[in-house]
């Protein structure tokens, strides 16, 4: 495209209220056809809008909720009418009219839009249906409304302004930001944090272009190894988990307010594709893990929060096996998930860390924990989490469902890279059911020859829409050959082939807590220990040495208390 026309190649995001029934009675095949009336409906003119909305209206008058059906045909409608677009524009003062008229929501006009779209804060999205188009994720616009609430917790806020003054300081592009450890979050009344550092993680889209810039900028920061530039040092960074750190940094501030403090700050750098990754997959746990606890999100991106939203109830899945009672506390539930990302921890084992941390963490931050993760156990797992306390209860117990059913159901939709590790141990133990299992032999990327070749899928992935899917799977004539392949892993769960018999015979193995205790080291293990290894090389001797000596007086204090 001629550079000439650029300047007037806009982003035009539509925030039209979509047309859609409520409370409709059909489903299944009708569903596609409100799916495929949609662009229709918002790309109209003002008098059908008008028109529309007087309708909704009406309709909005009944008490009657929105049902499940519509909730999902409304997300769905929301998520490909509000990609951002791009069309030739002038720049004149019509377009500051029309920029003003298309990309500000104005309150009164979208008053039955967001009435409508509040009820569906209690109702579960299908993360099938994102993760399956999350490369057309660009705008949070496309997400349900206010979307990851429960994600933005704080603690304090002058502690929240803190950390945006030191994003706002880098001249390098930073997509999303967040605060974390005991100096920007409490970890019980025992731990001191007077020396601690102040710990940031920074995604960012090119590593090796933002270390360039920052090395301009911040040259101070970095060790010896910045002779080597900015190519390496994105290199460095790349291995283990994909973070590279700066500890011990005093910033300069000179772009916002001056700050009279004493802190330090360790800001760790990763490419957005490693964040979305670790989120998606589990393929490291490293950031993933510190995202399941709390964080003071201080630049936040849609795709990141809609995966955070994944990477949490999958958390929530995990523990449930983990702990395998039939009765579990509020507490117990927090403290299990605040664990899975340090039992592979080389630094735990090496004395490198608080031996009550996980308690002192659930202790000092419950509340947060509370914000973060009842809403979803209220939301996702109300089949499997039942609250036996009142909803004022200072700390509520559930009664969980251990059925076979229920935990095959959780064990097929564990992160792809971490169900791997759990499947692959019992791909010898489970043999026959295994060789029975097409889906999982996929996902172990198993699957004969044979049975590739005699695939035949009604259509492509790219020309099914996830409505088709959806019935073809709930179909119980639909064979598995008829799905494309790559579509197997956006299977309904509750669909036979989902959780078929080797699944089954999974999650009812007396092993299974074991075998996933394994399976977080496999997965934390070598990562973590690669990180703490070229913290050396990326912080420096003298400050790896003092970095080390702080861990290890937190360890020590830890015993004493």
């Amino acid at each position: 495209m001629s550079s000439m026309l650029r300047p007037y190649l806009k982003p035009v995001i539509s925030l039209r209220a979509p047309a859609y029934r409520l409370n409709s009675t059909k489903s299944g095949r009708s569903g596609r056809q409100e799916e495929s009336k949609g662009s229709e409906g918002v790309d109209a003119s003002t008098s059908q809008s008008s028109s529309t909305a007087s309708s909704a209206t009406s309709a909005s008058s009944s008490p009657s909720p929105i049902s499940r059906d519509d909730a999902q045909i409304l997300l769905d409608r929301l998520f490909k009418t509000n990609k951002p677009s791009w069309s030739f524009t002038s720049q004149s003062g019509s377009f500051s009219k029309r920029q003003a008229l298309s990309n500000v929501q104005e309150k009164n006009k979208f008053k039955l839009l967001d009435e409508k779209l509040l009820e569906l804060q209690s109702q579960p999205v299908d993360f099938h249906y994102y993760l399956r188009s999350l490369k057309d994720l660009k705008s949070a616009n496309q997400l349900p409304y206010k979307f990851g609430a429960n994600q933005m917790v704080s603690n304090d806020p002058n502690m929240d302004h803190f950390l945006r003054q030191i994003v706002w300081e880098f001249n390098a592009p930073i997509r999303y930001a967040f605060g974390y450890g005991s100096k920007v979050f409490s970890q019980g009344k025992h731990v001191d944090v007077s020396r601690s550092q102040v710990d940031m993680i920074l995604a960012v889209s090119y590593p090796d272009h933002w270390h360039s810039l920052n090395l301009h900028q911040f040259p101070k920061h970095y060790s010896g190894v910045r002779i080597l530039g900015s190519e390496m040092i994105a290199k460095i960074g790349s291995w283990g988990a994909g973070v590279y750190f700066n500890p011990f940094v005093n910033m300069n501030f000179e772009r916002s307010q001056k700050v009279d403090s004493d802190f330090q700050i360790k800001y760790g750098v990763t490419s957005i594709d490693n964040l979305v990754d670790d989120l998606t997959n589990w393929s490291t746990m490293y950031l993933s893990g510190r995202m399941q606890k709390p964080i003071a999100v201080v630049r936040n991106a849609p795709k990141v929060s809609l995966l955070e939203q994944f990477n949490l109830t999958s958390a929530i899945k995990l523990a449930i096996l983990l702990l395998n009672k039939p009765e579990v506390k509020e507490r117990e539930l927090y403290e299990a998930i605040s664990s899975i990302s340090y039992l592979g921890d080389p630094r735990v084992k090496m004395g490198g860390e608080n031996p009550h941390k996980v308690q002192n963490i659930v202790a000092g931050q419950f509340s947060l924990f509370r914000e973060m993760y009842l809403p979803l156990v209220k939301s996702y797992f109300g089949e499997i989490l039942q609250t036996q306390t009142p909803s004022g209860a200072s700390e509520h117990t559930f009664k969980v469902n251990l059925s076979t059913d229920a935990k095959a159901s959780i064990l097929a939709e564990l992160p792809l890279s971490f169900r791997k590790k759990v499947l692959l141990k019992y791909s010898d133990t489970y043999q026959s059911a295994f060789s029975k299992d097409p889906v999982s032999q996929q996902v172990l990327e198993r699957l004969p020859a044979v049975t590739k070749d005699a695939l035949k899928p009604v259509k492509s992935h790219s020309d099914l829409s996830f409505f088709e899917l959806q019935e073809m799977a709930n179909d119980p004539s639909t064979r598995l050959s008829e799905i494309p392949v790559e579509d197997w892993e956006y299977i309904p769960t509750n669909n036979s082939y989902k959780s078929a018999e080797f699944i089954q015979r999974i999650a009812d193995d007396e092993h299974l807590s074991d075998n996933l205790i394994l399976s977080i080291q496999q997965t934390v293990g070598r990562p973590a220990m690669i990180q703490t290894v070229k913290g050396v090389l990326t912080a420096g001797v003298m400050r790896s040495v003092k970095y080390g000596w702080e861990k290890k007086r937190k360890y020590w204090e830890g015993k004493r208390s």
